[in-house]
């Protein structure tokens, strides 16, 4: 026992004087450093840093640098101090002086354009990546940030060009495909984005089951009615959780695909839950309609007319529904009276036709 107390005591002694000495080495440091100076601040921001005194050290680096305007280091120290805080705002600002002080350092610019893609600045993530990309051996998704960044600015043919690039680089990039295939919907090109919409599912379809829902409105624009059905299904499938107005859609494409009684039995579904709801009853009217099913779309229109008596269309479709089933007097009568409510409908007078 005495023994251990001797030791414990011995290593007790050890302790206190290579603390004693480490202490004297960092004093004796300091000491070698003017205090006031710009290194002094610098090394003891370097220390609070190590120590993780994240606060201590951003506010010494800060002082260094009132001391030293034109040192990037200690930009960069500021940086990474402020990123550890997340503190984003000052960690840009000092990631952008320290582009400023030393230009030819392509590695901070990265860094820079990093957190200018990761915030939203995407005008200048686009005007500073071309000149620094090729310098920076990391920068390997390059394309994908600048064509995200066009998406991001509505700049579509520059987006889809270096989004194109991203895919050639990487042929897993589920998004890069997404986001073409997005833009192409927006310009209103849906057949040119079913196949990035298919690539990004074959990606990623478990993930985004919202996508594979919009894989099926564009299937169904783009006139692919069965494959639409089959989207919408999956949609389900993979976990998307369907609103009435997925029900809808899926409908109408059932309806485009003739898979007429499924529409209507899908959509009388609907109706019960939503007994008074103009565009169901339209939808269904119009389903009816187009399957030849006259009587019943005149019944639903009917509805429309008790819910709304000044809805010209409805009354122009009863007229029309009344022609194909042979009593094209009272339908040319109601054609007419509904083109006196609403002379927009002149131009289907001859078409006998609304859109479907």
């Amino acid at each position: 026992m005495f023994l251990e107390k001797n030791m414990f005591k011995s290593f007790l002694r050890s302790v206190f004087v290579t603390g004693s000495v480490l202490l004297l080495a960092s004093s004796e440091m300091h000491a070698a450093i003017n205090q006031d100076s710009a290194g002094y601040y610098f090394q003891l921001g370097k220390e609070d840093q190590a120590n993780r005194k994240y606060a201590p050290a951003w506010k010494n680096f800060e002082l260094a640098s009132k001391l030293d305007t034109k040192n990037p280091q200690i930009q960069l120290a500021i940086a990474d101090v402020c990123l550890k805080m997340n503190r984003m705002a000052p960690a840009v600002k000092a990631l952008e002086n320290a582009s400023s002080l030393a230009p030819s350092d392509y590695n901070t610019q990265w860094r820079l354009v990093r957190l200018y893609f990761d915030f939203g600045q995407f005008s200048k993530v686009t005007d500073m990546l071309p000149a620094i990309h090729t310098h920076v051996p990391e920068a390997k998704e390059w394309a994908f940030m600048m064509g995200k960044s066009y998406y991001s600015i509505q700049n579509y043919g520059k987006a889809i060009e270096f989004l194109k690039i991203a895919l050639q680089n990487d042929l897993r990039n589920s998004e890069a495909a997404y986001l073409i295939g997005r833009m192409l919907v927006k310009m209103e090109n849906y057949k040119a984005a079913v196949p990035y919409y298919e690539q990004a599912l074959a990606l990623d379809s478990l993930s985004e089951p919202s996508h594979t829902y919009e894989l099926a409105l564009v299937y169904a624009t783009a006139e692919q009615f069965d494959a639409s059905v089959s989207c919408f299904q999956k949609a389900i499938s993979r976990g998307y959780q369907p609103q009435e107005d997925f029900y809808m859609n899926m409908a109408y494409t059932m309806a485009d695909a003739h898979k007429t009684e499924e529409a209507i039995r899908m959509m009388q579904d609907l109706l019960s839950r939503r007994p008074q709801d103009m565009g169901l009853l339209g939808g269904l009217a119009d389903v009816c309609y187009h399957s030849g099913q006259y009587k019943e779309a005149i019944k639903y229109w009917d509805e429309v007319l008790e819910l709304d008596n000044k809805n010209a269309r409805a009354l122009y479709q009863i007229g029309l529904a009344y022609i194909r089933l042979g009593k094209d007097k009272d339908g040319q009568q109601l054609c007419d009276q509904a083109i006196h409510m609403d002379p927009s409908l002149a131009v289907l007078k001859h078409a006998r036709q609304l859109p479907f």
